[in-house]
């Protein structure tokens, strides 16, 4: 079992990175359980320390601390009896609290649940601080996609700031900053956890390859698997990808939204998990994507095996950084290396006769 915490300014991107790791690593075979950040459950629920019937701040993180502990020991315990590796990701930690009221208040507080600061911080496997963009790309900034969130550009750089000082001192704290890309700082911090669980992380670099096979029963030992449905939705340039997951008979539902750019790729703008209400809500009128996705190692490699419901077999292999010359499992035959052609938004359009102007969309 490792915990691993997501902490930072306001608007740092620690709900994609959420779903991105979530997705990561439950393709790698490990349970994934999230713990949602307390304050924000509080806030929604309309226990709160500001406007009509606000709670000191003292009060307010008294019950945000009293939440957190009970959300961990659900998670830490079900990570027990499952009996299966599992990363578990808080959505911040105890020491967030610590930015929000007074040294003295913060131990006192602490106190009373029997702890102390350093018996907090041995909590933590792994301590991610997803740096608020509000530092460095304030243009980018922005409170609307956090009903809880209501502080400026000023008071994000603060809260970032005094969150960071919060943690120091904790033997495995990683600040993953925003000079780079939205999706690099995303792998970043999907890297620390690859060292954390002692995995080779995968090189970020993919080949896909239309295969075929005629015994279904290899299929049999790769015991990962997941069925998946998705729509796309093109808007401007962006697509949003709505997409249900079903694994062990439990259904998950995403949104994915990605932005082309005039390189010809695509860049993540925001990845979530939505409800089921919503999902159904908003799914276009067309026919689906639908496949099943087995996830499996092969000679240090990574492999990705969807089989589509018309028949379509496409192979993604991810080399790692001790992987030595390409081999795919002897099951598979190997027609072609495919091209955008087979990504899945081109398929989706093609499936509804919708026009594709550009290869890359």
């Amino acid at each position: 079992m490792y915990k691993v915490c997501l902490t930072g300014g306001p608007c740092g991107g620690k709900t994609t990175s959420m779903q991105a790791i979530e997705e990561e690593f439950l393709e790698k075979g490990y349970n994934v359980v999230i713990v949602p950040e307390a304050a924000t459950l509080l806030i929604n629920s309309g226990i709160r320390p500001f406007g009509k019937n606000a709670l000191s701040m003292y009060d307010f993180q008294k019950y945000v601390i009293d939440m957190q502990f009970y959300l961990e020991e659900v998670a830490t315990k079900y990570a027990k009896d499952s009996n299966k590796e599992t990363i578990i990701l808080c959505d911040r930690g105890l020491m967030d609290d610590k930015a929000y009221v007074s040294l003295e208040e913060y131990n006192k507080l602490i106190n009373e649940f029997g702890y102390s600061s350093l018996d907090i911080l041995n909590r933590y496997d792994l301590v991610l601080h997803l740096k608020s963009i509000a530092c460095d790309k304030e243009e980018l900034y922005t409170n609307s996609n956090n009903s809880a969130r209501t502080e400026t550009v000023e008071e994000a750089r603060l809260k970032d700031a005094v969150t960071l000082e919060a943690w120091n001192g904790h033997n495995n704290l990683v600040i993953l900053d925003n000079d780079c890309t939205f999706e690099e700082k995303i792998n970043n911090g999907i890297s620390e956890i690859y060292k954390l669980v002692s995995l080779d992380m995968p090189l970020q670099h993919q080949e896909k390859y239309l295969v075929d096979f005629t015994d279904n029963e290899f299929l049999n030992k790769y015991k990962t698997r997941f069925d998946i449905e998705q729509y796309h939705v093109f808007k401007d340039d962006l697509e949003i990808i709505l997409r249900r997951v079903v694994k062990d008979e439990e259904e998950k539902y995403y949104e994915i939204v990605k932005r082309d750019e005039e390189d010809g790729e695509d860049r993540l703008v925001k990845r979530r998990m939505i409800s089921d209400r919503e999902y159904y809500s908003r799914i276009p009128d067309g026919i689906p994507i639908k496949k099943t996705r087995y996830t499996f190692t092969y000679n240090n490699q990574y492999f990705k095996l969807d089989v589509f419901d018309d028949g379509l077999k496409l192979l993604e292999v991810e080399d790692t950084i001790h992987s030595k010359k390409r081999s795919i499992p002897t099951e598979l035959e190997v027609i072609d290396r495919v091209d955008d052609k087979y990504r899945n938004s081109i398929l989706y359009k093609n499936r509804n006769n919708i026009k594709i102007k550009k290869l890359h969309e």
